[in-house]
């Protein structure tokens, strides 16, 4: 007996409908059907063939490694896929360092600019008013008995001035005051902005359950998240389907994606479970907030991951 007839042979006994089992699995049923026919190269590729029959044995109530060992001469063979080196997503980030850079050195330079040649202005108006003062007071020359004659009004006038360059430069003092208060006041606000975002990405992902088997569910608590957005990052051919919450909507289609179609980011707005289901886990790569999360066990390739949100 073929390992498609078996199988079938187990579903019915158990009357179950393709259409529910396809409900109870997650696997579409053309492909159920197909596995039912021993037809395998209807499946996406033979790296599901195995994670596919066993859920189907599993769901029908038999061992799924216990069918898997007696009809392995049926099976593919398990095609590895090579993963990629460098990945989209630190490329991503490391093209978004590079712009964000020049732009965050600029001000400081143009406050510091306008702050020189401010003080440039202050020095050389107080100047000017000085050498006006000078000006106005020259000693007169009375000819032969050289005496020198000084104006009544020349004291009140040189107090004045005085008095004058004297408000000139307690002004100046006053403006440079107030542009360092406010060049100082900028950068404790750029300061204030930078600690608020390190605290926003404080994201903390715990395994709080570890999943068994060949086909095992993981569970996730994950907090510190203020947007709920996830990033899904392919190093090579997975097929994947992911839902929010677990049997709830299809954000991503059930079928096969390749590097080509990633990065995939889900936004998962008041979403408080998101289920995800790979057939390749060592080249999926799932991050919250740029943090990683991890994998029990990286070498398993058949992985499901349940993350809840607090």
């Amino acid at each position: 007996m073929e390992i498609g007839e078996r199988l079938r042979e187990a579903r019915e006994s158990k009357g179950l409908s393709l259409e529910s089992l396809q409900e109870t699995t997650k696997i579409q049923k053309r492909y159920l059907q197909a596995i039912e026919k021993n037809e395998f190269q209807v499946l996406p590729g033979k790296f599901y063939t195995r994670a596919f029959i066993r859920e189907y044995a599993s769901a029908v109530g038999l061992d799924p490694e216990v069918v898997m060992e007696e009809h392995k001469g049926e099976l593919p063979t398990f095609d590895e896929e090579s993963s990629v080196q460098y990945s989209r997503v630190q490329r991503t980030k490391k093209e978004a360092t590079q712009k964000s850079g020049p732009s965050s050195r600029v001000l400081p330079t143009i406050l510091t600019v306008g702050l020189i040649i401010g003080l440039i202005f202050v020095v050389w108006l107080v100047w000017q008013n000085m050498s006006g003062a000078e000006g106005e007071n020259p000693a007169t020359d009375n000819g032969s008995n050289n005496e020198i004659s000084v104006p009544e009004n020349s004291e009140s006038e040189t107090s004045d001035d005085q008095e004058e360059a004297k408000d000139t430069e307690g002004g100046s003092e006053s403006e440079d005051s107030a542009e360092e208060e406010s060049a100082e006041e900028e950068t404790s606000a750029e300061e204030d902005e930078e600690t608020s975002v390190e605290e926003k990405e404080e994201v903390d992902i715990q395994l709080v359950q570890e999943g068994t088997g060949s086909f095992p569910e993981h569970t996730y608590d994950v907090s510190g998240a203020t947007e709920r957005t996830v990033n899904i990052e392919l190093t090579g051919r997975a097929y994947m389907e992911v839902q929010a919450p677990k049997s709830g909507e299809d954000l991503v289609t059930a079928k096969e994606y390749t590097a080509e179609d990633s990065p995939i980011t889900l936004d998962l707005g008041d979403k408080a479970e998101l289920y995800i289901k790979t057939g390749n886990a060592p080249g999926t790569i799932v991050t919250i907030g740029g943090k990683k999360v991890p994998y029990p066990n990286p070498e398993v390739s058949t992985q499901k991951l349940l993350l809840q949100f607090n």
